[in-house]
């Protein structure tokens, strides 16, 4: 693995804090960018495409949150996940 790749259990749970929840963010071509509603750690996944079945994660990066300088996700487009 590359440097900046993290590796993402086979429950897809978050690396850094083990919640199972995600917000998602911009996507592009076979990458989406998702945001861990409890931790807000961001990673740009990758999955293997196929049209009628959710494959696993092949690919994850880590990208920064909002507050380490990364791009603020406008919430009209991708809603904010509140956990209870």
């Amino acid at each position: 693995m590359a440097n900046d790749d993290v590796f993402f259990p086979d429950n897809e749970s978050c690396p850094d804090c083990g919640c199972f929840i995600f917000r998602p963010g911009p996507r592009g071509g076979l990458a989406q960018n998702i945001e861990c509603v409890r931790c807000k750690s961001r990673f740009n996944i990758t999955r293997w495409p196929h049209p009628t079945e959710r494959l696993p994660i092949v690919r994850a990066h880590r990208i920064p949150s909002e507050k380490d300088g990364g791009g603020e996700w406008r919430e009209d487009m991708f809603p904010k996940v509140v956990l209870e």
